[in-house]
C-alpha cells in the first residue's frame, strides 16, 4: 500500500506536470515520469486521433532509445479489441499483464517480432487510458517490464496501478485544458478573420450596386466560394484547427453520407410538392413553357456545383457556426451558432435579393441542425446541392 510519503510525491509530480505549458514537453514528462515511479524500462505514449491511437513518444531505457513522433514510421494502432492498447481505449480499462509470453488474452504478436528483430524480451506490461474532466478519451500509456532492482522484469502492482491512473488523470486533465485553450484561441482568431472579410465583402456589395451592378450575379456569387477559399487556405496555415474540428474528416463516412442523401430526397420530395400545390392556384407562377421538371436545366454548372456547394458549407458550418460554437458561451449555444451562421450566410447572398435570402437562412438553418448532430460538413454537403439542383430543375430558383 501507498505511504504518506508516495502519495505527496505523486501530487507533487503532478502539479509539476500541470504547470508545464507545452504540450509536447507535458506528454514526454508524463511518459518519463511515470516510467520512473514504476521503476520499468520502456514506455510508449500515444494519442488518441481520428479514431485511432497515433504514436507521440517511445522510450527504452536499457537500449538508451528515445524516439518522438517524427521519428516514429510505424502505422497508427486501429481501434481493435485483439490489441491490447485498443482494447484499453475502448473500454476504458486499465490492464495489467504480468507476462505477455503466458498471455493468451491479447494479440501481441507485435511485440513478439518486436522482440525477434532487437533482442529484446517484452515482459510485463501496463496499459492506462487517459481521459479528461467530461471522460473523453485522450490516449493510452504503456509501460513494459518493471523492474526489480536487477534488471530482471516483475508484474506491475497494485500500488502501480493508482499511481499511474492519479497521475495519468491529472495530466489529461492538464492536457485537455491545454488543448481546448489553443481550440479556442484558433477559432476566435478564424472568426475575426471572417468577420473582418464579412465586411469587406459587403463594402463590395455597396460598390456594386453604387456602379450600376458592372458585373452579373453570378459574378458576386462566385466571389462568395472565393471567399470560402481563403478562409479554408488561411485556417489550415495559421491555426491548429485540424480537418476534424472543420468537419472535414467523420468516423463515420457512410452513416454521415446516408443521413445526407435521405433528408435531400425529402427535401425534393418537398420542393416537388410545394411546386404542384403552387401550380394549382397559379398556373403560370413558373412559366408554362417549362415543363415541371426541366432535365435540360442540368449542364456543365450543376456538377460544378458538387464543389461550389462543399466550399459554401464549409463557410458555413466549419468557420461560422463551428467557430460560433466554441467561442460563445451560456445555455443556448448550439441554437445561437446556428441562427447567427443562418443569417450570416444568408446576408452573403444579398445581391440575389430578399426572397433568396430568406430561402437560404431557412434552409442554411435546417443544415445547421444536421451539422449539429454530425459534426460534419459531408451531409450538409449533400442536402445543400440536392437542393440547389431541384430547385433549379424546377425553375424555383435559378442557378
Amino acid at each position: 500500500m501507498l505511504n504518506r510519503s508516495d502519495l505527496h510525491e505523486i501530487v507533487a509530480i503532478g502539479s509539476e506536470l500541470t504547470a508545464e505549458k507545452d504540450k509536447n514537453l507535458l506528454l514526454e514528462k508524463l511518459l518519463v515520469e511515470a516510467m520512473k515511479i514504476s521503476s520499468c524500462d520502456a514506455g510508449t505514449l500515444y494519442l488518441y486521433e481520428h479514431g485511432r491511437l497515433s504514436f507521440h513518444i517511445m522510450i527504452t531505457l536499457s537500449q538508451k532509445v528515445k524516439r518522438t513522433r517524427k521519428e516514429i514510421s510505424l502505422p497508427p494502432v486501429e481501434l481493435r479489441e485483439e490489441n491490447v492498447c485498443a482494447f484499453s481505449a475502448i473500454h476504458r480499462e486499465l490492464i495489467n499483464i504480468p507476462d505477455v509470453y503466458h498471455s493468451d488474452r491479447f494479440d501481441f504478436s507485435g511485440p513478439k517480432r518486436y522482440d525477434a528483430m532487437t533482442g529484446y524480451r517484452t515482459g510485463s506490461m501496463l496499459v492506462v487510458p487517459l481521459e479528461d474532466a467530461e471522460e473523453k478519451l485522450i490516449g493510452v500509456l504503456q509501460l513494459i517490464n518493471k523492474l526489480d532492482g536487477t534488471e530482471n522484469f516483475i508484474p506491475f502492482t497494485e500500488d502501480d496501478e493508482f499511481s499511474l491512473q492519479s497521475l495519468g488523470s491529472m495530466t489529461a486533465v492538464s492536457l485537455a485544458n491545454m488543448i481546448y485553450s489553443e481550440l479556442i484561441k484558433d477559432s476566435s482568431k478564424t472568426f475575426s478573420a471572417f468577420l473582418f472579410a464579412y465586411c469587406c465583402w459587403m463594402v463590395v456589395y455597396a460598390l456594386w450596386q453604387y456602379l450600376g451592378q458592372p458585373v452579373s450575379t453570378d459574378v458576386m456569387t462566385h466571389g462568395v466560394e472565393v471567399l470560402g477559399f481563403l478562409m479554408f487556405f488561411y485556417i489550415m496555415g495559421h491555426t491548429s484547427l485540424t480537418w476534424k474540428h472543420l468537419g472535414i474528416t467523420t468516423e463515420k463516412p457512410w452513416q454521415t453520407a446516408r443521413t445526407g442523401i435521405l433528408i435531400a430526397a425529402c427535401a425534393v420530395a418537398f420542393l416537388c410538392i410545394a411546386k404542384a400545390v403552387i401550380r394549382l392556384f397559379a398556373p403560370n407562377a413558373f412559366g408554362p413553357e417549362f415543363p415541371f421538371l426541366d432535365l435540360r436545366a442540368f449542364g456543365v454548372r450543376q456538377i460544378i456545383y458538387v464543389f461550389t456547394a462543399g466550399i459554401q458549407e464549409f463557410l458555413a458550418r466549419s468557420v461560422i457556426q463551428g467557430n460560433l460554437r466554441r467561442i460563445m458561451v451560456g445555455r443556448h449555444t448550439a441554437a445561437a451558432a446556428i441562427v447567427i451562421s443562418s443569417m450570416s450566410f444568408a446576408t452573403l447572398h444579398i445581391h440575389l435579393g430578399l426572397m433568396f435570402m430568406l430561402g437560404a437562412a431557412l434552409l442554411a438553418g435546417l443544415e445547421g441542425i444536421l451539422y449539429e448532430k454530425q459534426q460534419s460538413i459531408y451531409g450538409v454537403w449533400i442536402v445543400h446541392w440536392a437542393f440547389g439542383v431541384a430547385g433549379t430543375l424546377l425553375h424555383i430558383i435559378g442557378h
